[in-house]
């Protein structure tokens, strides 16, 4: 080559038919090579290899050989030279994380942590796949088939066999461990083989299109079925040996089935879905999502979904409840799903019913400094609350009964969050309290109120509390905790300390003297909700000698 551009650079001359030829064939060359290159991965011949498993393994169909024969120009399909190298037709081997909630990770061969996945992965086969409590994993496949996998669940893509140069139908294969995934499967064509298969310790399920849910724990495994047909057959060993004829079990629309190592069950109708008609469209209390409907027949337990979307894709809540009802902490304001399917006596999971429904929880109310809760006060007291930050109004209220049909005063404008009572017969009362504020296109809102506060009026009561010692709130239930931080600033860069409270009140007499910046989530069980907007806490002190608590100590 050096010799030819050396004459053709010195001469100009114009290059013989013959090296024409030879420039055309060498540039040919080096694009067929790249193109080769881009679109094939390269395979280390071992002995025992031959054509025909090569296909199989890498493209999924034994009878797409000749795919891998004519790109390496072999003869012989059998006879493969140890050592050598030979170019596979590439196939798209990824699926997409179109939904990533909580902790997902990627694990290692050891079936250890290597990373968290991230919104938009691409996940290759082989990849082994962790859900840890109340997560949540969205995979989607080229053809849009979405596999949900649910909390505490383990997966491992056996195999993603699609793309323009497979022969044969597609391949997708997931290996549930443990845990549950509810599976959506775009339709294949007519007579193909089934194209979807989730693998698990006990039995195998394919299919064609159908939406349906599996589920593996130890020693036992539920399979349910609510559109279209699953091919279901045993996959222990063991199973197979003891039924060898006819061992599979056809599931159609509305049917189920549990297996076991000794084999499958049989097809038995699912349960109904659960009635979720009386269930709340809008909820205000920033505290819980509370549900509660009617139990079902031969209903064991509920596995439950909240959604940002109806085909329960985008899911911030699932877990499973023993009984017809469901507390959780709240979620951002906004449209949601909830998704209920009862579980029977084998836990196979019947048809799920859908409920949408609308969380306004903000601007969120201010916290209660007097009357305390039960407190005892003077006819003319004053009502005091903190402020909330951003808020432009405050709407106090109180009434008669905790359900507030009884509305003796209504002072919907207050530019402060208090309210000095006039003149208040003696009894019982209850109040409560609600924000106004902007919203993030600038709209005023009227926040949800506060939890009622209930308190007594008595003539032989002091009218007002020298300085509030505490900021309470009325608690929806005893065993939710509290996480709080305390600022110096709106921002929360200057922490001044960060604890969990048992109880719904903070201490603020050992706080030194002025303002700070106050957040609460709440926490039930294993679920913590998002943070309040941010209360405005002013702290005046005449007497500072006093012992330092969690409050005021550095954060560590």
């Amino acid at each position: 080559m050096k010799a030819i551009s050396t004459h053709l650079s010195s001469q100009h001359r114009r290059p013989s038919p013959r090296l024409q030829a030879s420039r055309f064939a060498f540039t040919l060359a080096v694009m067929m090579t790249f193109h080769v290159q881009a679109e094939t991965i390269s395979h280390t011949v071992i002995n025992g290899d031959n054509l025909y498993n090569l296909a199989h393994h890498y493209l999924g169909n034994a009878n797409a050989w000749r795919q891998i024969q004519k790109i390496n120009a072999i003869r012989d399909p059998y006879k493969l030279q140890p050592g050598s190298t030979l170019n596979i037709p590439r196939i798209g081997t990824t699926v997409k994380a179109s939904f990533v909630y909580g902790d997902v990770m990627l694990l290692d061969d050891q079936e250890k942590p290597s990373r968290p996945i991230e919104h938009g992965d691409k996940l290759t086969e082989g990849s082994i796949i962790s859900t840890g409590n109340n997560s949540y994993l969205s995979l989607e496949f080229a053809d849009q088939s979405i596999a949900r996998v649910l909390a505490n669940s383990t997966i491992r893509l056996d195999s993603i066999k699609e793309g323009e140069q497979l022969s044969s139908a597609p391949q997708r294969v997931i290996y549930l461990k443990q845990g549950n995934v509810d599976v959506s499967v775009t339709p294949a064509a007519k007579r193909q083989q089934p194209h979807f298969k989730v693998i698990t310790p006990m039995a195998v399920a394919a299919v064609r299109g159908t939406r349906f849910a599996i589920n593996t724990q130890e020693q036992a495994m539920t399979s349910s079925v609510t559109h279209g047909r699953v091919e279901m057959s045993p996959q222990s060993a063991a199973a197979v040996s003891k039924h060898k004829k006819n061992t599979g079990v056809l599931l159609a629309a509305g049917q189920g089935l549990a297996a076991s190592d000794q084999g499958l069950g049989h097809a038995q109708q699912l349960l109904s879905a659960p009635t979720l008609k009386n269930l709340p469209d809008t909820l205000e209390q920033p505290e819980l999502l509370a549900f509660a409907w009617p139990a079902l027949e031969n209903g064991a337990s509920y596995s439950y979904r909240i959604a940002r979307d109806e085909d329960m894709e985008q899911v911030f809540h699932n877990g499973l409840s023993h009984t017809p009802a469901l507390a959780l902490p709240s979620l951002p304001d906004g449209e949601y799903f909830l998704g209920i399917r009862g579980h029977d006596a084998q836990s196979i999971p019947g048809f799920e019913s859908v409920h949408a429904f609308h969380i306004h929880a903000h601007p969120s109310s201010p916290l209660l400094l007097h009357p305390l809760q039960n407190q005892s006060i003077g006819s003319t007291s004053q009502f005091s609350c903190t402020a909330v930050l951003n808020a432009t109004a405050y709407h106090l209220q109180i009434a008669r009964d905790a359900q507030f049909k009884q509305v003796i005063v209504d002072a919907s404008n207050l530019s402060t969050c208090s309210y000095q009572a006039e003149t208040l017969a003696t009894g019982d009362y209850f109040w409560r309290v609600a924000t106004i504020a902007p919203d993030e296109t600038g709209k005023t809102r009227h926040g949800p109120f506060s939890q009622p506060s209930a308190l007594t009026v008595d003539d032989e009561a002091h009218s007002s509390p020298s300085s509030a010692s505490q900021a309470y709130w009325v608690s929806q239930r005893p065993d939710i905790q509290y996480n709080a931080q305390i600022s110096l600033d709106p921002a929360f860069s200057s922490l001044v300390t960060e604890k969990t409270l048992v109880t719904p009140q903070l201490d603020i007499s050992s706080l030194p003297s002025g303002r700070y910046y106050v957040k609460l989530a709440t926490q039930l069980e294993t679920h913590t909700g998002p943070y309040a907007d941010a209360r405005i806490l002013e702290v005046e002190h005449v007497d500072n000698d006093f012992d330092r608590t969690w409050f005021d100590k550095p954060k560590q």
